[in-house]
């Protein structure tokens, strides 16, 4: 329903509307912060980039058509600005999405304080995502966090439809066979990064 209604802002948008621009703003700052956070810690470089992809989107509005998906659009632009940021500034030697660092590691704010049990159950995911490698785990959070289907998966990946496949199952497998159950690592994972 929201991603209806995104569409119907969006093309507002593009015609001149700013506040349906405000709006589009609004409705995706939090996910697209915490999506950034899954790359780098450094705030400050991803509201730059947050902004740069809104400065963009503003300055080129005349050009812009509606697309399918505007979540998985803003995605795939923030994750390009990262990727560019933190290779200008040389964090990585250069751009191979299996060098780059996605973490699943759960934030401060995304952490229930003093509560044993929510406390039990981040050690376990930790412990499990230790298993996992960064492509794994993008991979994982873009599935069961973002609840992306394997065609968004593979666009903003940059893979095959059977590449994705393949890589959920191998990293479902690796959590079966060493955990036992990954139903119950997908239910601790969602309830934990909420």
């Amino acid at each position: 329903m929201q991603e209806d209604e995104s569409k119907i802002k969006w093309g507002q948008f593009i015609a001149g509307d700013k506040d349906a621009y405000g709006w589009i703003y609004k409705v995706h700052i939090q996910t697209l912060f915490q999506y950034g956070k899954r790359f780098t810690s450094d705030t400050e470089l991803i509201k730059d980039c947050i902004q740069e992809v809104f400065t963009k989107l503003y300055n080129n509005r005349k050009r812009l058509i509606i697309p399918d998906n505007i979540k998985l659009y803003l995605l795939i632009a923030l994750k390009n600005c990262l990727i560019n940021a933190l290779y200008q500034e040389s964090h990585y030697e250069r751009y191979n999405s299996e060098t780059i660092s996605f973490s699943l590691e759960l934030t401060v704010e995304e952490q229930y304080v003093n509560n044993e049990l929510y406390q039990n159950q981040i050690k376990r995911i930790q412990e499990i995502l230790t298993l996992l490698t960064p492509r794994q785990k993008e991979i994982i959070y873009y599935r069961y966090i973002q609840e992306l289907s394997f065609d968004e998966i593979c666009v903003i990946m940059d893979m095959n439809y059977q590449s994705a496949q393949n890589l959920i199952q191998r990293s479902l497998k690796k959590i079966r066979d060493t955990y036992g159950s990954v139903e119950i690592f997908i239910l601790l994972l969602s309830i934990s990064v909420q």
